[in-house]
């Protein structure tokens, strides 16, 4: 699998000549960004998106933790959250705790490992206090 080494090194451009062509910042010469696209062809790369997240500081993905989906109160909850979320570009993850502790605080270290931006909790069996204190 290529990575953006892989394209500069075919392209002869430096790595960040090849992230400005990327993403579209910065100058980047007409032919630069030929070269650069035509690497990009042969190599049939694509970028990683773990590593954009990690470059831009956001995942765009808000975790939704919720017992079950077996009512229409969750139901429409989630049209909700998922209208709200398309408006801002974010994704949803549907979280599901079944009301069990362990699973509920695992959602909480993949928020503190920052795998979501934030997590909403829709039911909880964890007390407020402990979500609050596994919060910082």
């Amino acid at each position: 699998m290529a990575n953006i080494k892989d394209v500069a090194q075919r392209s002869g451009y430096s790595v960040a000549t090849v992230s400005r062509a990327l993403n579209h910042h910065g100058y980047v010469s007409a032919t630069a960004q030929a070269k650069i696209e035509d690497a990009i062809a042969d190599l049939n790369y694509v970028p990683n998106g773990v590593a954009q997240d990690l470059s831009q500081g956001k995942t765009f993905t808000i975790g939704v933790v919720l017992p079950h989906m077996n009512h229409p109160y969750f139901n429409q909850l989630v049209h909700g959250i998922l209208t709200a979320a398309f408006s801002s570009a974010y994704q949803i993850s549907l979280l599901p705790s079944r009301y069990d502790v362990a699973v509920e605080t695992k959602y909480l270290t993949q928020l503190k490992r920052k795998l979501f931006d934030g997590l909403i909790f829709a039911s909880h069996e964890a007390s407020l206090q402990y979500l609050a204190e596994r919060q910082s």
